[in-house]
């Protein structure tokens, strides 16, 4: 039987649907080449290719454009559903499953939308199926509850459940789910289509949060004899400091380093999560080291053991790079607990290891800044002292405070600025007070602002050192001026950290960051606000040494 093409007028959606055309499902981004694609497929006249992600973009993906398939992916959608508590084979509903799962593939963008606005809506729960229970004896209210919890339970979580029993399907359902939290965005300004389309993203993250749980993750180090396409990818994803070109992404997974991921059982060629780590004997405070060298620290020059890493010299595993390649994935926790697997594997190797710390990046602070500089502007914030807006004036030439702001904004945009001897001395003050402020201050629903802090003081880390000039990359510049903060990880005290900060929001800093923020909090004066002081350290962390600009700091 030969069926008419779908996406005609006369194609109609039933159980002897056929697709003739074996086209690939390849999801294409631009990211990654050919060679780095996974394979699987549902059938074997209808391959179905799992997209790979690129690292988080820092805008949406281009618009695809229209398919004329959306009618027949909400037939084959409901194909199946009508199956659902019938006596028809497993098999049927795999079909339908596969034809939907291929017509979304090839959905534009406001296809998909479209589609799970449908998904959202024609598959909620049914409010009217529970029936009046008054009066009914044992036996029937086992029943009630049996029907109600069913009811309860709207058709597309079955969906979802029956996707996931094809081969892909998990990794189909992650990268749907990208699909409906940028749906959910473009959906905000409608309060319907919000409410529905949160509920289908809750049942679908709460199915993935099952599926991703770490009991079934598994550990995995990158070396350079890993293959090829997994080194692509490992390179592609890399979010935080970009790898420049093969020689780079070598140095990344050699001596000195350690690179680890997380893997699924349902996308073994996928690593979920990266870190990437530097092993050296000293809390490193700029990423010059870290990138450039191939050393473990300066203090190796004499070591003639050039192509061995040498124990005796690795105390310290830095955390320069964690990134969740899945966008699908999002608010699923899984960087925590790769932090924890890899401390153990690595305290197994060097059992001489004793100090563990991140050096992150500050992605929102100058966004910040911005916004503190337009209130300075207008009189409802003072952010730099007397003294140091006369130097500010003198080395930018402007003859007025007010001046000082524009100047900066416009500084900021370029990395032009950190070639400027005088003008870098001048700001690193005031800009790393601010910093302090931003980190420690700065609140959303009581937490830390930042993200990146957010996430290392959930995990018990203590915030320990905020580096000036650390990261000169035009990122780095664009992002933070610069800035850096080591969050450090007591491995003793990161639960009982963690459970401070959680329960009651509070920060543990290190003796020198709460100077910073007690400074910041004396001279940051709001209109009608007060200053304040913040919590004292952890009374068994050490105090930190000084932060200071050595050579190391250029790149």
């Amino acid at each position: 039987m030969t069926s008419t093409p779908p996406g005609t007028p006369g194609h109609r959606s039933g159980s002897n649907r056929k697709v003739t055309s074996p086209i690939p499902i390849v999801r294409s981004t631009g990211a990654l080449s050919p060679l780095s694609l996974g394979s699987f497929s549902f059938s074997s006249s209808r391959p179905f290719t799992p997209s790979p992600m690129p690292s988080p973009p820092s805008s949406p993906p281009a618009p695809s454009s229209p398919s004329g398939l959306i009618q027949a992916a909400k037939d084959a959608l409901m194909d199946a559903v009508s199956k659902r508590d019938s006596k028809t084979s497993y098999l049927a509903i795999d079909e339908d499953m596969r034809d939907m799962c291929y017509y979304y593939t090839h959905l534009g963008t406001d296809e998909r939308s479209e589609f799970l606005m449908y998904m959202a809506t024609a598959l909620s729960t049914d409010h009217h199926v529970v029936g009046d229970n008054d009066g009914a004896n044992g036996a029937q209210l086992l029943r009630w509850e049996d029907r109600l919890r069913q009811s309860l339970q709207p058709p597309h979580h079955w969906v979802f459940s029956q996707i996931s029993r094809l081969s892909g399907g998990v990794k189909f359902l992650v990268d749907m789910r990208q699909d409906l939290l940028a749906t959910l965005y473009t959906k905000a300004s409608d309060p319907t289509a919000s409410v529905v389309l949160k509920t289908l993203d809750t049942v679908l993250r709460e199915l993935l949060s099952l599926w991703f749980t770490v009991g079934l993750l598994e550990v995995q180090r990158i070396t350079w004899e890993s293959p090829c396409n997994i080194l692509q990818k490992i390179s592609e994803y890399e979010a935080v400091h970009p790898v420049r070109n093969w020689t780079d992404l070598k140095r990344r997974v050699g001596l000195y380093r350690r690179c680890f991921t997380f893997t699924h059982s349902c996308m073994p060629k996928e690593p979920l999560v990266v870190l990437h780590i530097f092993l050296t004997n000293e809390i490193s405070n700029s990423m010059a080291k870290i990138l450039q060298s191939s050393r473990a620290s300066s203090t190796e020059k004499d070591n003639k053991k050039k192509d061995h890493e040498d124990p005796a010299y690795i105390n310290t595993a830095i955390f320069y790079s964690i990134t969740s390649t899945q966008k699908g994935l999002q608010g699923i926790e899984l960087g925590n607990y790769l932090i924890k697997r890899v401390v153990h594997e690595l305290k197994a190797e060097f059992p001489n290891m004793t100090q563990f710390s991140s050096l992150s990046p500050i992605p929102g602070y100058v966004k910040w800044l911005n916004g503190m500089m337009a209130q300075a502007q207008r009189g409802e914030v003072t952010i730099f002292m007397k003294s140091e807006e006369e130097e500010l004036m003198q080395c930018l030439e402007v003859k007025t405070p007010s001046s000082i702001y524009d100047r900066l904004k416009k500084l900021f945009t370029t990395s032009g600025w950190v070639e400027e001897t005088e003008l870098v001395n001048a700001l690193e003050a005031p800009l790393m007070r601010l910093c302090a402020y931003y980190l420690v201050v700065e609140k959303r629903r009581g937490y830390a602002l930042d993200g990146v802090a957010n996430f290392h003081l959930k995990n018990g880390a203590v915030l320990w050192r905020i580096n000036w000039q650390a990261d000169q990359s035009h990122r780095g510049l664009a992002n933070s001026c610069g800035i850096m903060v080591n969050y450090r990880y007591f491995l003793d005290e990161c639960e009982s950290n963690s459970r401070t900060y959680l329960e009651s929001q509070e920060i543990i800093l290190s003796d020198s960051v709460k100077f910073l923020v007690n400074t910041a909090l004396s001279k940051v004066v709001k209109k009608g606000s007060e200053s304040s002081s913040v919590p004292l350290p952890h009374p068994r962390s050490p105090t930190p040494p000084l932060i200071t600009v050595t050579p190391d700091s250029k790149i």
